[in-house]
């Protein structure tokens, strides 16, 4: 078994601290102890996630979990269990399908559903930490979605959102690509949470450390977020234009939101979103205005009162000849 030792505060010795990777199947990640239910070649303890972890309180420095979360049956006791093993400051990453695909609605074997909210759920911290261009269509202003009332035995920030997109995506640019994501099937496939384990009082400047930090993650990722990159621009297959309006319209709403909460780190003048939006080659020809065909002949509706004679012929007159 891989061991990797660093440095905890407050200690004036070292001592061991464990990295695992939940799920790993044969791909595990360098420097992590291998946990899967099967007996693979990377597999360092075989156990079921679905029970509880077989580690101490707080032991735990950093957590992979990689394709391997949508298996469990039930999110919210392993999700504890995850927090349970992790000490203040640990780091979980999590990578999941995105839910909102339909070959993935479908899967059998997929028990749960990850999207941009489901962080939301993880903490009752209110204050946002990622892009709120990510959140285009939500009520609550609060980032958490957690009941107030209700007790939840984790607190999970959100540090880093990514998303993988299809291929036939890669001509569209970044804001058009969270527009898309966010209104319509099968855009994105593949979405990565970064997240902070907080278990005492974490200053701003503190999640603004963290949130500098280069993330570990595994080597296929960078392999898909480069071949998307490098990926043959096509003909793109949708307008957005309608959607670049909303999303302006919502840029302003967001910004009022911020100023009623409590910001943890003031954005800078460059990242702020424009008021409008131009895509080109992306609009739709303008509509003609219907004509009326002159040579069709248009019924009219006889009135009751005023009733519409036939003129009478005149059986004298001959056709053909004057009077």
């Amino acid at each position: 078994m891989e061991a990797v030792y660093g440095y905890s505060e407050g200690d004036e010795e070292r001592r061991f601290i464990m990295r695992i990777d939940l799920g790993c199947g044969n791909r595990k990640l360098p420097g992590c102890i291998g946990i899967d239910r099967f007996p693979y070649d990377a597999v360092d303890i075989i156990h079921d996630m679905n029970e509880p972890l077989p580690f101490e309180d707080n032991s735990v420095s950093y957590i992979m979990a990689s394709h391997s979360l949508q298996y469990v049956h039930h999110l919210q006791p392993v999700l504890e269990e995850i927090y349970r093993v992790c000490k203040h400051g640990a780091i979980v990453c999590i990578i999941a399908p995105y839910a909102h695909v339909t070959a993935h609605m479908t899967n059998p074997h997929f028990k749960q559903f990850f999207n941009e909210h489901s962080p939301r759920y993880w903490t009752q911290d209110p204050h946002y930490y990622v892009d709120q261009e990510e959140y285009l269509f939500r009520q609550d202003t609060s980032w958490s979605l957690a009941e107030a009332e209700q007790e939840i035995r984790m607190d999970f920030r959100l540090l880093h959102l990514e998303f993988f997109y299809f291929p036939i995506y890669s001509a569209y640019d970044p804001l058009e690509l969270s527009l898309l994501r966010q209104s319509q099937l099968n855009v994105a496939y593949q979405i990565m949470y970064q997240l902070v384990v907080i278990k005492e009082d974490i200053s701003p400047e503190g999640l603004t450390y963290l949130r500098q930090r280069s993330w570990e993650e595994p080597e296929y990722v960078n392999e898909q977020r480069l071949s998307f990159q490098n990926e043959r621009e096509i003909e793109k297959i949708y307008y957005t234009e309608h959607l670049s309006m909303l999303g302006s319209q919502d840029a302003e709403s967001s910004q009022s939101e911020a100023k009623q909460t409590t910001p943890v780190e003031p954005s800078s003048p460059s990242s702020s979103k424009p008021n409008s939006i131009s895509v080109p080659n992306a609009r739709k020809p303008a509509r003609k205005p219907k004509r009326i065909q002159k040579n069709k002949s248009v019924p009219l509706l006889r009135s009751k009162k005023n009733p519409i004679k036939k003129r009478k012929t005149n059986p004298k007159k001959k056709p053909g000849r004057s009077p």
